[in-house]
């Protein structure tokens, strides 16, 4: 672009959020001293449509050819202004954020000195974006499939909705039936009826098992992603079941079997045997050898009749391609560590999820609330158990679900057991449903007892197996002491276990807490930063049932806006290699963390190549070029070296 720069420069108040430590006038009136800025304004809230109508009257009226918003973070709104720059007929990549909400007025409270510091960003933006060049989108064909990780209910319902529309589900599980945490529920605290998690998914799974256009593969791992947004090259291990659609589920294999391990799908109340059925009802409806615990005794082989079990199975590799991809991987439940509330040194301290299978008719008391053959009679809940800072291990966030199961729990202990003297111990109660609210009004009914403590309770457990629960009341502000004949750790969730391996390969990041992190938690809720990712469930943080089905539905919803397209436009700001003074030593290559980067060969002259549909722009080539022929759109050298002198030159 040839012509002299002609700046606008728009400064927005946020609210109080930056006008309440930074002279918002002030900034203004010194952008306008600033080289080449035609235009300088400000407004409360310039990403509202009245701010955006300043933008761009400003372009027109002023023949701007480049614009600098002083507002909050480019991921909050740089897509925003973008749009009100193309839609004011101006190139959208001529526009640079500087960045005065989180890096000036939320980290300092001087005003004075935020005020000062807003007129340095300023003035480096205004450098900068007078030396960026006009880009255009990148195009590609839009393949129609998409891959869902995690089969549970947020990723039955995104296949179902999916599905629905016609498009190609690839539904991948790595365990060996689908349904999720949500098949170990027993009656669920979030809807009018008197529905079982395993009713949720069995109706879910009605809807996927026998669609043509659902794929489901159980046992089944994440290898490698390449490729971008449009057209992902995935690469799966599924690993053998031994067992194989023979089975006719007569259970003959499990009696003979002579291992037995601590049943997971029970969370550890009873035992299985190495070759085992998860749960009544599962999907695929086939047993499963665990590798870690069969000993190859043969004996499940010589029993069979069906001669459904085949031991020399071996892993499968799987090749697919997709448009998009679904991370819908889940939780795993809190497990408190030994000791913790006493946990683990009584049969009497359970988690809520324990006395869940506990109090199902399908679970392994058969509904019956039974300690050693006895009921108990002194109930004690203590909530927040692995959220809130309760404990050194526990997490910061509320885990949501946990208030209105807890006051489910207790009540059907009640109406069950009306002699029964229950407690539950709290923080703070979060029953923010209407049908939860419901529910807290009628455990006070029943005479369940409410009682709230500041510093986590002390379970006491003796040598002769009795219980004391003791705690600082902090309602009446005493010291109180509860006999226990069952306490019950309401625990919270947690990150799966293995996210990070997934969230390494498909490049989404994640919150300190370790789920997955949505673009924008409002404007973006169920997006990657990552295009052509989507995010479903308790992946990205703390949710009930019916709000993971929801989440499900609504990354489906936003996964359709892409797959219905015939092409995708992917923003410019890729490396690109001059190669004039490009050597070939491919230092690139190896830095590169996206593959994205290859040696091609012209008449005996090796010079890098940049793949533009897997580039993702992170830099790294670009710092690691030892000639500087690898630059990268929007953030050349020249433009940043630019920007950081105007940070020392006044």
């Amino acid at each position: 672009m040839g012509e002299e720069p002609r700046i606008g420069v728009y400064v927005c108040h946020c609210g109080l959020n930056i006008a309440g430590t930074v002279n918002v006038k002030e900034v203004v009136e010194y952008a306008k001293s600033l080289p080449n800025v035609v235009e300088a304004r400000d407004y409360v809230f310039m990403c509202s449509a009245p701010g955006q109508d300043i933008i761009k009257e400003g372009i027109k009226k002023h023949n701007l050819n480049r614009v600098v918003v002083a507002a909050c973070s480019p991921t909050m709104h740089e897509h925003t202004f973008r749009s009100a720059l193309a839609e004011a007929g101006l190139n959208p990549y001529l526009l640079e954020i500087a960045n005065i909400r989180e890096q000036c007025s939320w980290v300092h409270s001087d005003k004075e000195a935020a005020t000062a510091k807003a007129k340095i960003l300023v003035r480096m933006a205004v450098a900068k974006v007078s030396l960026l060049e006009p880009l255009e989108d990148i195009k590609f064909k839009v393949n129609k499939n998409i891959m869902i990780i995690g089969g549970g209910v947020a990723g039955l319902s995104a296949a179902r909705d999916l599905a629905a529309k016609g498009f190609n589900v690839y539904l991948i599980e790595k365990k060996p039936v689908i349904g999720g945490n949500a098949a170990r529920l027993g009656r669920l605290a979030h809807t009018e009826l008197e529905l079982k998690g395993i009713d949720v998914v069995k109706e879910l799974s009605k809807h996927v098992v026998n669609n043509p256009n659902i794929h489901v593969y159980v046992n089944t791992e994440l290898v490698s992603v390449d490729g971008s947004v449009g057209d992902f090259k995935i690469r799966l291990i599924k690993n053998p079941r031994y067992v194989n659609e023979k089975c006719n589920l007569c259970g003959e294999c499990a009696k003979v079997c002579p291992v037995e391990v601590p049943n997971e799908y029970e969370f550890g109340l009873t035992k299985r045997k190495a070759i085992y059925l998860p749960y009544k009802e599962a999907y695929p409806p086939l047993y499963v050898i665990d590798p870690e615990s069969c000993t190859r005794c043969l004996e499940c082989v010589k029993v069979c009749p069906t001669n459904a079990i085949n031991l020399n199975q071996k892993p499968e590799e799987i090749e697919l391609r997709a448009g998009a991809i679904m991370v819908a991987a889940g939780h795993e439940p809190y497990e408190p560590p030994i000791g913790e509330f006493g946990y683990g040194l009584s049969n009497r301290v359970i988690t809520l999820f324990q006395l869940e299978r506990m109090l199902d008719v399908e679970g392994p008391t058969n509904g019956e609330l039974k300690i050693n053959g006895t009921q108990p009679k002194n109930i004690v809940f203590i909530m927040c158990v692995g959220s809130l800072n309760t404990t050194p291990n526990a997490y910061p966030y509320c885990s949501r679900m946990c208030c209105a199961s807890t006051i489910k729990n207790a009540l059907i202990i009640k109406d069950k057991y009306p002699e029964a003297n229950i407690y539950i111990l709290h923080k703070d109660i979060r029953t923010y449903g209407r049908i939860d609210e419901q529910l807290y009004i009628k455990a006070g009914e029943k005479l369940i007892r409410f009682a709230r403590y500041g510093e986590a309770p002390n379970v006491i457990v003796s040598p002769n197996g009795s219980i004391n629960v003791r705690f600082f009341e902090e309602t009446v502000q005493e010291e109180i002491s509860i006999p226990a004949d069952l306490v019950v750790l309401s625990v919270g969730m947690k990150p799966p276990k293995d996210i990070d391996k997934v969230r390494t390969i498909i490049k989404v990041g994640c919150g300190p807490e370790g789920f997955l992190r949505e673009a924008h938690l409002k404007l973006r809720p169920v997006e990657a930063a990552t295009d052509g990712v989507y995010l479903a469930g308790t992946v990205t943080g703390p949710k009930n049932i019916t709000e993971s089905i929801e989440s499900g539905s609504a990354a489906a919803s936003k996964a359709l806006s892409l797959l219905t397209k015939e092409e995708v436009k992917v923003e410019p700001i890729v490396a690109v290699v001059n190669e004039e003074i490009c050597s070939g030593c491919a230092i690139c290559i190896g830095m590169c963390p996206y593959g994205a980067i290859r040696l091609k060969v012209q008449e005996n002259v090796r010079v890098a190549e940049v793949d533009p549909a897997l580039c993702k722009s992170c830099g790294t080539c670009v710092a690691a070029c030892p000639s500087g022929a690898m630059q990268q759109y929007s953030f050349k050298d020249k433009q940043l070296k630019n920007q950081v002198a105007a940070a020392f030159i006044g």
